[in-house]
């Protein structure tokens, strides 16, 4: 599952034309028309069921929330942080990032917030979850020396299932 529309080669003006005088041609575009576009619709709602933004699944990138070229940008960064320094696959870290910022909560409060700090900061919390103490790595050696990422909680992967996992592994 991508979060690219799935039904983006349709033309809908053509679709809803030819539907207030329905022929033949009708017949023929609805035959190929009607499963893509019932496939899209049902995606989005599933979308929208796991409290995805209401953009969600319409951003055009990997990510279902949508994002500037600045912050699509900064949200890859996330990504490469949690593939190359913690070694989960670039879908799963997609996953990870969507389920975590790419909600209606989430989205409420804006991501412009986030550029105030390092990626790694919102990366390793998407992973990790907080220790005994509350604390959750941030990214900087020096604040995260005495941590043991070796027994620091894990946060459980986005089910398989769910609308989060937009890239194949």
């Amino acid at each position: 599952m991508t979060s690219e529309p799935a039904c983006e080669d349709l033309d809908l003006d053509a679709i809803e034309e030819a539907c207030t005088a329905p022929g033949p041609a009708f017949v023929a575009m609805a035959r190929e028309a009607v499963p893509r576009l019932v496939a899209e619709v049902r995606r989005l709602r599933w979308l929208v069921e796991y409290g995805a933004c209401p953009t969600a699944g319409t951003t055009g990138t990997e990510f279902v929330l949508p994002l500037d070229d600045e912050m699509l940008a900064y949200f890859r960064e996330m990504t490469d942080v949690l593939v190359e320094r913690i070694g989960v696959s670039r879908a799963e870290a997609v996953a990870r990032i969507n389920a975590m910022y790419g909600t209606r909560e989430s989205a409420a409060w804006g991501v412009e917030l986030m550029g105030h700090e390092l990626p790694e900061y919102w990366a390793y919390g998407t992973y990790y979850s907080p220790d005994h103490g509350k604390r959750l790595p941030v990214g900087d050696p020096q604040v995260d020396a005495d941590i043991d990422f070796g027994t620091h909680p894990v946060r459980p992967a986005p089910p398989k299932d769910s609308p989060f996992w937009t890239l194949e592994e």
